[in-house]
């Protein structure tokens, strides 16, 4: 049985043709036993002219470990280099990295580019900045590498970035489909990235067809709004450096996301995000934007000023001793001096951002629209004072 199989490998051996296409599409589709024919008979000793190595080379992926490891223990550097992608896969950085710089020069460029892209895909930029540094600057892989950083606008490739089909300020022109559009800035490629996935999702929601707001392709900012937070802190950002262009003049509203760990927050009609926020915070935070007030207990020196006077406040709340005929204790004015009332009795998405938006607070965000959209919205009056400053 034995010597049949082998004959059997040598025949498949001898009928093989190397150039033809017929041969690549036979490689793709090899299986088990004849794999294990190869292996064997390229493992038997190190001779980089082996027929069995040279068509074993060119699918590496589809080797099993101990095939890899074999190949690698003869001595040739293709396998070797492949050991390193799959410990890649497995989180092994260091013990890949002492293979890829020995053997990153005696490998494929295919087997590279696979390697740089199983780094893109697990977020491991340390060691693809290792690989630029010591031994190959690899396009679009810097670029990426450069846009994940948040670098400067100035050091980036365009032709790589345009490439990699990422706008950036200053370079593109974002479409402008409506009359309130909300402009969406990312510092990093995964806001960018993220910025997408959340415009799709309203794009595709009923919120789009009855909200007067379009959202903008999502631009690269990289250190030009430099934000900043902490764990327990408000996301905050700089647009000084935004101001000359004319899109950031026509926007009702903004939209920046950044890598910086911090809280989520809207700030002079300016919205602030982490890269990781979701599509039911993005929501939260755009109802911001027709000055609803959060539910939960606000910080002490918001209460002090917003707690401190009897009167509607915001769509949704009544600040004062008593509460107005359908409205119910909330938790907003919990530090302030006076109490606070919401218009629903159940927990909303203004206190649990998780949670649906009502018909009722629907409603009641479309009617605050229609009395406020004929106003510059907080962001454009905010514009006005840093342009007159400027």
């Amino acid at each position: 049985m034995m010597l049949r199989q082998y004959l059997t490998g040598i025949v498949f051996l001898l009928m093989a043709v190397p150039s033809s296409s017929q041969h690549i599409a036979g490689l793709a589709e090899m299986k088990g036993p004849h794999l294990n024919i190869l292996v064997t008979r390229a493992a038997q000793n190190f001779n980089p002219s082996n027929y069995a190595y040279l068509r074993l080379k060119q699918i590496p992926e589809q080797l099993t470990d101990e095939q890899v490891q074999s190949l690698r223990r003869t001595g040739y550097p293709i396998f070797a280099f492949e050991w390193a992608i799959r410990l890649i896969a497995n989180s092994h950085y260091e013990q890949a990295w002492l293979l890829i710089e020995k053997y990153w020069h005696q490998s494929t460029s295919s087997a590279r580019i696979r390697l740089l892209e199983l780094l893109e895909e697990q977020g491991e930029y340390a060691l693809m900045i290792r690989i630029f540094e010591h031994l190959e600057v690899v396009e679009p892989y810097v670029s990426v590498y450069s846009l994940e950083v948040g670098n400067s606008i100035s050091t980036l490739n365009k032709a790589s970035v345009d490439d990699l089909g990422v706008s950036v300020f200053g370079w593109h022109t974002p479409t402008v489909s409506c009359k309130h559009s909300i402009m969406l800035l990312a510092e990093t490629l995964s806001g960018i990235k993220q910025l997408k996935r959340l415009s799709a999702q309203y794009n595709q929601s009923q919120l789009s067809e009855l909200l007067p707001y379009c959202l903008s392709e999502p631009l690269y900012v990289g250190d030009l709004t430099q934000c900043s937070g902490g764990e327990s802190n408000f996301i905050k950002c700089n647009i000084d450096h935004l101001l000359q262009e004319s899109s950031v003049q026509q926007a009702r509203h903004l939209v920046i996301m950044t890598n910086k760990q911090g809280l989520a927050n809207v700030y002079n009609g300016v919205m602030r995000l982490h890269n990781k926020s979701q599509y039911e915070l993005f929501v939260h935070e755009m109802m911001h934007f027709a000055h609803f007030e959060d539910e939960y207990p606000v910080p002490q020196a918001k209460a002090d000023w917003l707690c401190k006077t009897s009167g509607y406040k915001a769509p949704n709340l009544y600040v004062g001793t008593s509460a107005p005929k359908g409205w119910y204790k909330s938790e907003t004015c919990k530090f302030g001096q006076l109490a606070s009332y919401k218009p629903q009795h159940i927990a909303s998405k203004m206190q649990y951002h998780e949670i649906h938006l009502s018909n009722h607070y629907l409603g009641l965000w479309l009617k605050s629209l229609n009395r406020t959209l004929s106003v510059p919205s907080d962001y454009q009056v905010y514009l006005n004072e840093l342009n007159a400053k400027h």
